[in-house]
């Protein structure tokens, strides 16, 4: 028999969501729709929980007391649109906080930004002349496959605006989640890599993030939806340093936070209280795992998540991070070839900035293992017109 053709992944489908509506009634078709594959996934509840608590009478005592206590999220227009959400998809309002308040906590990802060349169909110059701009890589990977089906890009508009037609921001989330993992606008794009260690006291990260699952404190994709839509609220936008400052300071689980403006990307490795900051013109990637310190005085990465599989992933991650290094690295020493030979045979070298043909970077996006078995997409942001270029669904057979 002749070899199969591979399947390629189904588009992740695409839905407006009107900012002008009541929150409630914002994410009405989309719920309404992925209702039924919605309520399929309900029982990952029980398996988060099984990951950290292996008796099946505690797990269901526990569960009994979520469905009376999580009724809320920090923020009130979140809440409103999760109270729409559970009505028209029948899901559980619980369920939908624990996944709103948990998601950014379990999951793998490489993110990253670098200077690229772009596509004709993207932005050729009047003179011909390629354009080019950092654009903001990120695959985003997690164990639990069933979430793949819920995928979906959400185009946000204002219909009561002079302009109801404009995109004022986009993300790749998951139907029934309301933060922002991955999201783009004009300016800005972000996203947000799970960290499995911490330097600050382990008893006041528990306390801290019971009181994001109970609702005293906003999670991490929270303040990241801030910053997307703050310019949507009539608010100035904020540059990319003050934004990381001001991302930097607030009490977070610890995480990575990856921004870019279209010119440069910065890394943000949080913990509860402060963080570390690293930055790039020219080339930035990062994976789940702290970046070594030359002071000595820095405690290495010690801690490990186990849950649900993670720890593959964490297993994994320098071996994401290398791959996508040495893509740019190989890429930087055949340019540095090509000028020491023109200097060899004419004395004269046009020194160019190295950067990556956009259909190179896509390449890079898709090669193994940074879309790997568990990846659910991949996509390449553009920050300074606040779109998407590129967005593929993962796949299980990915290798």
């Amino acid at each position: 028999m002749a070899p199969r053709a591979p399947v390629r992944p189904s588009p992740i489908p695409t839905y407006r969501i009107d900012l002008s509506l009541p929150p409630e009634q914002r994410y009405l078709q989309l719920a309404t729709d992925f209702g039924p594959k919605m309520r399929a996934i309900t029982p990952l509840f029980d398996e988060v929980l099984s990951s950290l608590i292996p008796w099946a009478r505690l797990r269901h005592w526990i569960e009994f007391l979520a469905s009376i206590f999580l009724r809320r999220v920090y923020s009130p227009e979140e809440t409103r649109e999760l109270h729409g959400i559970a009505k028209a998809s029948g899901v559980g309002l619980y369920i939908l906080i624990a996944l709103n308040v948990l998601l950014d906590s379990l999951l793998g990802c490489t993110s990253g930004g670098v200077v690229t060349e772009l596509d004709k169909k993207g932005g050729r110059r009047a003179e011909g002349k390629a354009e080019a701009r950092t654009l903001h890589f990120r695959t985003l990977d997690w164990g639990m496959d069933p979430l793949r089906g819920v995928l979906v890009q959400l185009e946000f508009v204002r219909s009561g605006s002079r302009d109801p037609e404009e995109v004022l921001a986009r993300t790749v989330t998951y139907a029934g989640f309301v933060g922002v993992l991955t999201g783009v606008r004009e300016g800005l794009s972000l996203s947000l890599n799970f960290r499995p260690n911490h330097h600050c006291s382990t008893f006041k990260l528990r306390l801290h993030q019971l009181l994001v699952i109970f609702g005293f404190r906003p999670a991490i994709a929270s303040y990241l939806r801030n910053a997307i839509f703050s310019h949507i609220e009539g608010s100035s936008q904020v540059a990319l340093g003050d934004l990381t400052a001001a991302m930097a300071q607030p009490k977070t689980a610890p995480c990575y936070l990856v921004l870019c403006d279209g010119e440069r990307t910065i890394v943000i490795e949080k913990d509860l209280i402060g963080a570390k900051i690293r930055e790039s013109k020219e080339f930035i990637v990062h994976t789940n795992h702290d970046t070594k310190s030359e002071d000595p005085a820095v405690p290495a990465q010690s801690e490990k998540s186990t849950i649900l599989g993670l720890e593959v992933f964490l297993e994994e991650s320098e071996e994401r991070r290398e791959c996508v290094q040495k893509k740019w690295d190989a890429l930087v020493k055949r340019l540095e070839k090509k000028e020491n030979e023109a200097w060899v045979s004419s004395g004269v070298v046009e020194v160019k900035p190295p950067m990556v043909r956009e259909e190179r970077l896509r390449e890079w996006v898709r090669a193994y293992p940074v879309m790997n078995e568990s990846t659910h997409f991949g996509c390449i942001m553009d920050a300074k017109t606040g779109t998407i270029r590129f967005l593929e669904r993962g796949s299980e057979d990915a290798r």
